[in-house]
């Protein structure tokens, strides 16, 4: 089987973590490029010293390159509350060996996109803030014709988690939101609509803990430490919400979606970062839409595959 061409485009960030724990557990079907870097979850330094030790430690040859440092027009916002000061909740990695690629990461997913055969065409996930993709886009529009499809995880059709309006992603950096929403390349949106249905419990969490696996046991105990220093601990499961463009990729049949015209606020009101439209389908043909929307997630299938799939990477 042919392998499907791959950019990662992440924040790690706990979730990451787990979404490149399960890239790595599938490198028979998925050809991993490159990863690159953007502020997010934390600032760029952590994450893309993340980004190296957790592809090393799943064994990712992958190259790193480090990506934006912050948003197109605001100042970065991070997220300790939920990945811990260090992103990855306090957990302790060895160093990597691998070194980043010193081109900027922009610049080298240009670089991934221009060196494929002229009949190929690579998929692209994103699990943080849109910065890099819009930048790419916008200064090198040739490169929109060698991407199959983005997949990424950001936005909301019923409200936020950043605030009541907005998903962190999108409120993050709306601009460059809006510009990858208008960029005319396919787009699978995985949205809190879907991501907040794709979940692990506490009971399956301790479990990977006990698996003996260094590489389970890290993945239980960062999304242990989302749970219990969250909102998540009330209800006592976790939103692997940056797993879900992976799986989709793997999985599609498990996950139900259609196809909606968006866009996003880009104001400096209470609804920054909130996404507009995608509501009266029937006013717009097919064609005209914009982005493929997931809904809804069939929450058994989504862990199964994902806590099977974490179970093989360990062994």
């Amino acid at each position: 089987m042919k392998k499907r061409k791959l950019i990662i485009d992440c924040d790690p960030g706990v979730d990451d973590a787990v979404m490149l724990a399960l890239a790595a557990a599938h490198q028979e079907q998925l050809e991993i490029m490159g990863i690159i870097t953007v502020s997010g979850n934390q600032d760029i330094e952590k994450v893309s010293r993340n980004a190296r030790d957790l592809s090393e430690f799943f064994g990712m040859k992958a190259p790193v390159a480090r990506g934006m440092d912050r948003p197109i027009v605001r100042k970065p916002l991070y997220a300790p509350e939920t990945h811990g000061e260090d992103g990855i909740g306090g957990c302790v990695l060895p160093a990597a060996q691998k070194t980043e690629i010193r081109e900027n990461g922009i610049l080298f997913m240009r670089k991934l996109l221009e060196e494929m055969q002229p009949e190929e065409k690579a998929s692209i996930v994103a699990t943080g803030p849109l910065t890099n993709i819009a930048l790419l886009l916008r200064m090198f529009p040739e490169t929109a014709e060698r991407i199959r499809e983005i997949v990424f995880m950001g936005g909301s059709l019923s409200g936020g988690n950043v605030t009541d309006a907005a998903e962190f992603n999108f409120y993050e950096d709306p601009e460059a939101a809006k510009i990858v929403l208008h960029s005319g390349v396919p787009l699978v949106m995985c949205g809190l609509d879907v991501t907040e249905k794709c979940t692990l419990t506490r009971k399956q969490i301790l479990k990977m803990c006990q698996w003996g696996s260094p590489a389970a046991k890290l993945c239980g105990d960062m999304l242990g430490y989302c749970l219990e220093n969250s909102s998540e601990k009330y209800r006592g499961e976790v939103s692997v919400h940056d797993a879900v463009p992976v799986l989709y990729l793997l999985h599609p049949e498990i996950f139900e979606g259609g196809h909606k015209i968006l866009d996003v606020d880009c104001s400096e009101g209470t609804a920054r970062g909130a996404v507009l439209g995608g509501f009266r389908w029937w006013k717009n043909e097919t064609e005209e839409t914009n982005v493929y929307v997931l809904t809804d997630a069939d929450k058994k299938k989504f862990q199964e595959y994902l806590i099977t799939s974490l179970y093989e990477l360990a062994q």
